[in-house]
């Protein structure tokens, strides 16, 4: 029997174009009840009524702030740093990077929205300038004053993954497999986008010590 090459590709591209036809039909319902989903969300969100957010786990660091190496780090070229740091005790610092702002009105009322932000920023801030505390004191060959403010970014959940790497690094240089393999726990707690890139590098400068 012989069956026409024409009529196969024609029929090869018919099937093709209903495939797209039905993707794309699944994705645009998908976007649909997502947009939905979404709306009706932030509508509950925003009946939720003002909670009390004063008892929340805010971050208090003006004790640390008197045991990080500061003057050290202000010879080494962060003075900027150490000085906006330094302005930020006595103000409300919390991370609340985990929460989309919808989660957030959900849980304490839209009121809240802008003071809780805030506070989520300042976190973002202060993060950031131990990164970059922590990397003039590495550049300035202060090892173990990096090592500290670091550790410490670390410890109250900073999410830079620059800040893993460079105390990863620092790990690896003294072989201290225990160190680095804590600073890998930690890392797998990361709830940010950061994460996956985090733990390859971390995992990497980890194959160097094998």
């Amino acid at each position: 029997m012989h069956i026409s090459i024409g009529l196969i590709s024609a029929g090869i591209i018919s099937s093709v174009i209903w495939l797209i036809h039905r993707a794309n039909s699944i994705s645009n319902h998908r976007i649909r009840q997502n947009r939905e989903d979404f709306l009706e969300a932030e509508a509950r969100a925003n009946a939720t009524r003002r909670a009390d957010i004063s008892g929340l786990p805010y971050l208090q660091i003006e004790e640390a702030l008197l045991s990080l190496p500061l003057d050290k780090a202000e010879a080494a070229g962060a003075a900027r740093e150490v000085r906006l740091l330094r302005e930020l005790p006595g103000r409300r610092i919390l991370n609340l990077s985990m929460y989309t702002n919808t989660e957030l009105k959900s849980m304490y009322g839209p009121a809240n929205l802008e003071e809780l932000s805030a506070a989520d920023d300042r976190f973002t801030e202060l993060i950031r300038y131990l990164n970059s505390i922590g990397k003039k004191l590495a550049e300035a060959g202060d090892t173990a004053s990096a090592v500290a403010v670091l550790e410490y970014a670390v410890s109250i959940g900073s999410d830079i993954s620059e800040t893993f790497t460079m105390l990863g690094e620092m790990y690896a240089s003294a072989s201290d497999t225990d160190a680095l393999d804590r600073l890998l726990s930690k890392a797998e707690g990361i709830s940010s986008i950061s994460k996956d890139v985090t733990l390859t590098k971390l995992n990497s400068i980890k194959s160097t010590l094998s």
